[in-house]
């Protein structure tokens, strides 16, 4: 018994994470390698993203009339600057295994940011061999080449940034991650509940100015042309999503699925969900009500750095929930890490001090910071 007690101890025990996860990382970089020589490449978007590109190098910049094989191009502008370096370095998208090697070493990059993120919330151990396991995360990077992986990418290096409080670097790269793919917007109210929380009303204010400035600059270039065509193509929130493409709802019929009252059904719930997480979760650390957290001034600047992690992958897996299409279905997936809630749930019972003689306290089972307490140790 005292030897369990002692193994159940060191697995918990988030020091040893630290020579931990580059062992893992160096064990997947070997599993990418293989993936790659072993795995056939699946065609899907690369070739379209590639006809789109060649049009933008060509010096067309009217969004609406840019196309490729899979239809015309719906995606916010970084994710055209990307892809243009990659049009490049890659031989107008031939070279596909040089492309698949880049996406290996991104996919690693980002492993390497998630851990991070996971080491700064004090995950146990246990928890960092089940990143590297996920299919799908696999087959999203080295097989498929989809720009969800960038941006996941930038969407990781604002958790990181936030848990440091780096507000203006978080911001920066959190907009990037929208101007790649804009499910990111979906992380909206996470993060403005997380900032409002973490700075006073004028700073989280700025933050948000900040993003929009990021988004009219990656713009820029498409903007004078078509304003209105940029904007309903790389933000085109009436898309009708088809049933072919969805995993969660594939249980309806497809009449259900393409119907409006479907659609409204799925948005009240998502609105439902965030309004839960916020009165009854993310306001917790600030101990404020959901009608006075935005102008009550408390000791914000000292917000657990915990806390971004289990509130951006809560919001992440409620998006994955309800996901109508597999394509948005992977942010949530990277942020779950291939398991429901893997990384949310799992983070060990920690305190942080909260101003005062108060403490936070994170419930395991709740995976957010849930609880105050003003007793002392």
């Amino acid at each position: 018994m005292e030897l369990y007690d002692k193994a159940i101890r060191i697995a918990r025990d988030p020091a040893p994470t630290r020579w931990l996860y580059p062992l893992l990382i160096a064990a997947d970089a070997c599993l990418c390698a293989l993936i790659i020589v072993k795995v056939p490449y699946t065609e899907i978007d690369w070739e379209a993203y590639m006809q789109q590109i060649s049009q933008y190098l060509d010096g067309e910049r009217d969004y609406t009339l840019i196309k490729g094989g899979t239809g015309p191009l719906v995606y916010p502008a970084a994710h055209v600057y990307i892809y243009s370096i990659l049009y490049k370095l890659t031989d107008g998208g031939k070279n596909i295994l040089l492309a698949q090697a880049i996406f290996a070493w991104l996919y690693l990059g980002i492993l390497s940011v998630v851990m991070a993120c996971y080491r700064k919330a004090k995950a146990p151990p246990y928890i960092f061999p089940l990143l590297i396991l996920s299919k799908r995360l696999h087959s999203i990077f080295l097989l498929r080449l989809f720009n969800d992986c960038f941006a996941v990418g930038f969407l990781f290096i604002a958790i990181y940034a936030y848990q440091h409080r780096i507000w203006t670097v978080g911001s920066v790269a959190y907009s990037f991650g929208v101007g790649t793919k804009m499910s990111l917007l979906l992380a909206g109210p996470a993060v403005g509940i997380l900032l409002l929380q973490a700075l006073p009303l004028r700073r989280a204010l700025n933050a948000v100015f900040l993003m929009a400035q990021v988004q009219v600059t990656i713009a820029w270039p498409f903007i004078p042309v078509n304003p209105l065509g940029y904007l309903t193509r790389a933000f085109e929130l009436s898309r009708v999503f088809l049933y072919k493409w969805t995993v969660n709802w594939r249980f309806l019929d497809e009449k259900i699925f393409l119907s409006r009252e479907f659609a409204i059904a799925l948005a009240a719930a998502n609105v439902a969900l965030l309004t839960l997480f916020v009165a009854t979760r993310w306001l917790k650390p600030s101990r404020q009500s959901i009608t006075e957290f935005p102008i009550r001034h408390a000791d914000w600047h000292s917000l657990c750095a915990n806390a971004p992690l289990p509130i951006l992958f809560l919001h992440r897996l409620v998006d994955a929930l309800l996901a109508v299409e597999i394509e948005n279905a992977p942010l949530g997936d990277i942020c779950g890490l291939g398991s429901t809630g893997v990384g949310v749930e799992c983070l060990p019972k920690h305190q942080c001090k909260l101003g005062g003689s108060g403490r936070m306290f994170v419930d395991p089972s709740a995976g957010s910071l849930v609880g105050y307490s003003t007793r002392r140790d």
